[in-house]
């Protein structure tokens, strides 16, 4: 099920005041309307006014059930995946988090349109969010391991932060991974985003996982992935990614933090 239409920023930021239960989940942002306190009254009076009229909320003041559930879920989801991600250079990011509580699940997505709230299968997390990035062929590079003082320094870090420059030539990585991460670092970034798990307790114990991050170039889509050496060095693995391999590596983040989610019970 979903809302008749997305919820404009003013319209979330005084519904949440209003009806909200608890935080903003991360990463959804929630923008104070009104420079002023008698400003911002008179723009919660006009909001307000004009969501019973759509029947968001009834005459008495009471928010639509669906969209008061909605709200509880999104502040005390036990599950939650959340993502950001841009589909081009002059574009917003946008923002997602789909959550789950018991058997229900909510997809909430903010884009420049607003707020878009609907309804998801409580065990279909990864899916839901992975279902949101736009389409791109699996990655024609092979999969290559650097350590991350590589990729943060010299040319390395030009093709972290998407500039140009010579391809890396630090030890540590064999002659065929540095030039695969050459081509990559000549290939312009099209897309890319971040993905996430987190779980909460009763008792507001919380937990992340480690944050997976995914890229477009002309040669297709990767995603990357960081660790730690047994000498503490940290490592990062650029692979080639589609559709079904983002999900299975959302899923294990989705495992990741059920697993710490129970023990912390």
């Amino acid at each position: 099920m979903r809302l008749g239409g997305p919820l404009t920023p003013i319209e979330f930021d005084f519904l949440w005041e209003a009806y909200g239960t608890g935080e903003v989940p991360y990463p959804l942002e929630l923008r104070s309307h009104g420079a002023t306190y008698a400003e911002r009254s008179e723009l919660r009076s006009q909001t307000l006014r004009s969501l019973v009229a759509k029947g968001v909320i009834d005459d008495r003041g009471a928010l639509a059930p669906r969209l008061a559930d909605y709200f509880d879920l999104l502040a005390r989801a036990e599950i939650s995946v959340d993502s950001v991600h841009v589909v081009g250079a002059d574009t917003k990011a946008v923002l997602a988090v789909v959550c789950a509580l018991d058997d229900d699940g909510l997809l909430a997505v903010q884009d420049e349109d607003g707020l878009h709230l609907s309804e998801v299968p409580a065990e279909s997390l990864a899916s839901s969010i992975v279902g949101l990035l736009p389409p791109a062929e699996r990655g024609r590079e092979r999969s290559i391991t650097m350590p991350v003082d590589t990729l943060v320094t010299g040319a390395g870090a030009d093709f972290m932060q998407r500039r140009n420059g010579a391809p890396a030539t630090e030890a540590g990585s064999s002659d065929a991974d540095r030039k695969t991460l050459a081509r990559l670092h000549a290939q312009p970034r099209l897309r890319g985003g971040q993905i996430a798990a987190n779980s909460r307790t009763g008792t507001g114990r919380r937990s992340r996982s480690p944050v997976l991050s995914w890229f477009d170039t002309e040669s297709g889509r990767y995603l990357t992935k960081a660790t730690t050496g047994t000498d503490g060095r940290e490592w990062i693995t650029i692979s080639p990614a589609d559709a079904p391999t983002l999900r299975q590596r959302v899923a294990e983040l989705i495992t990741w933090v059920r697993r710490d989610h129970e023990v912390a019970r």
